[in-house]
């Protein structure tokens, strides 16, 4: 019984880290996005190597935050219902 105790509190533990993983995911992309913005209000140009190499690591980050963390929580959803 206990270890039920235990396995529940490490699944809301794990749950906690997945989403506090997605926070940081978003956050940064929106950071990038920011980025981006002022290097090309400061350079008078949109499309250059750097804008956009950020644009794509912004774009990234969001897949792995749509796709990746999505499946974290599936999987994390499916722990608890067995436990």
């Amino acid at each position: 019984m206990e270890q039920m105790k235990d396995m529940h509190v490490e699944l809301r533990r794990l749950e906690d880290v997945i989403d506090s993983i997605e926070k940081k995911l978003h956050n940064t992309a929106g950071l990038l996005e920011l980025i981006r913005s002022g290097m090309e209000r400061l350079n008078g140009q949109e499309d250059t190597y750097e804008t956009s190499s950020l644009c794509i690591l912004e774009e990234y980050l969001l897949a792995i935050n749509g796709t990746e963390i999505a499946k974290l929580q599936t999987m994390l959803t499916e722990m608890k219902e067995r436990f």
